[in-house]
């Protein structure tokens, strides 16, 4: 009886091997053969790697919170156009050939040459100003396609700059703009800082930035303008030199207003405008809901909140005092 048991036992065993062995070989079988997707996460970035690192670092950390570690269920990869907007079309189309399942895409250039090369690999957009007015969306709440993300309106952001210069130092007169016509996200502030300098009595001193090598030119046409101040929202190209930037506002004595919490770090004397490590949180966020099935038409597009950041140390350099309401309303002061 035993003999047969042990007969009955050792037939089943063969079975259920053989059973095994033909699902393994079968091409929707179970075994080791069947790779499992990584799906790859590409960043097109206009500036460099170097600049792009902190950002993508803590747009890593987040995905990682998440449960979508890089380099172990998920990848993400880098691509910079290194200043240069014309290379951003053929290294999106080199991305979406290469086979990508999330495109991520900061500042309206990088995003519009990404919907050139796909219409449906989703893209989380971030920076791009006012994505509506851009065409880059249907709307914040239905954004449609396959674009979504996070948008910081900078255009509304104008006349609330403007007016923060104006309680900071109260006799300015003549603001000079460092500013790049090739970005559209600069044209949407355009006609608001105008009005808005022509209620102030102020005369706007617009000098233009197209390429990383034309900044000193424009430093140099700024100090012989007769300027009392310095306005700049931040393109990449003015973000990539902000530090010779707030070093020569320091130099020449006048007090200067960002659209980016980095230029006030760099020695600036005023930020306002969203923290740019809680975009790329905020990013990953959307990246890892896309990974999960969520279809980037069908998320609204999020609107951040902007801070306020002051440079002390900037003030006491330039001899000024910032007003007590405008230090209690800093979210970060650098002493």
């Amino acid at each position: 009886m035993n003999t047969v048991a042990a007969m009955r036992r050792l037939i089943v065993f063969a079975a259920l091997v053989a059973a095994w062995l033909v699902a393994c070989a079968s091409p929707t079988g179970p075994g080791p053969a069947t790779a499992r997707h990584v799906p790859v996460v590409a960043y097109l970035g206009y500036t460099t790697s170097d600049v792009g690192a902190p950002y993508l670092g803590a747009f890593r950390q987040r995905l990682a919170e998440l449960g979508f570690t890089d380099g172990r269920n998920v990848a993400v990869v880098e691509r910079y156009a290194e200043g240069q907007y014309d290379r951003l079309g053929d290294l999106a189309a080199g991305l979406v050939r290469g086979g990508v399942d999330v495109l991520v895409t900061p500042g309206p250039g990088p995003t519009m040459a990404a919907m050139t090369a796909t219409t449906t690999v989703p893209i989380v957009m971030l920076e791009a100003g006012d994505p509506v007015a851009y065409g880059l969306v249907k709307s914040l709440e239905r954004p449609g396609g396959n674009v979504t993300g996070v948008s910081s309106l900078f255009a509304n952001l104008a006349p609330l700059h403007l007016d923060l210069l104006r309680r900071v130092v109260p006799g300015a007169s003549r603001v000079a703009v460092l500013w790049n016509p090739s970005n559209l996200a600069e044209h949407r502030l355009w006609s608001d800082r105008q009005t808005t300098a022509r209620v102030f009595g102020w005369q706007l001193q617009t000098v233009p930035v197209k390429a990383a090598d034309e900044l000193e030119t424009a430093l140099g046409a700024i100090a012989s303008g007769g300027a009392d101040s310095l306005y700049s929202v931040g393109d990449p190209i003015i973000l990539l030199q902000r530090a010779r930037v707030a070093e020569f506002a320091l130099q020449q004595r006048l007090p200067s207003l960002f659209g980016w919490s980095e230029f006030a770090d760099a020695g600036g004397l005023m930020a306002y405008g969203p923290n740019t490590f809680a975009l790329y949180r905020q990013a990953a966020d959307y990246v890892a809901r896309i990974l999960r099935g969520a279809r980037a038409g069908e998320l609204p597009v999020t609107v951040p909140n902007n801070v306020l950041t002051l440079n002390l140390r900037t003030a006491r350099a330039l001899g000024l005092v910032i007003p007590d309401d405008v230090v209690r309303s800093a979210e970060t002061i650098i002493e």
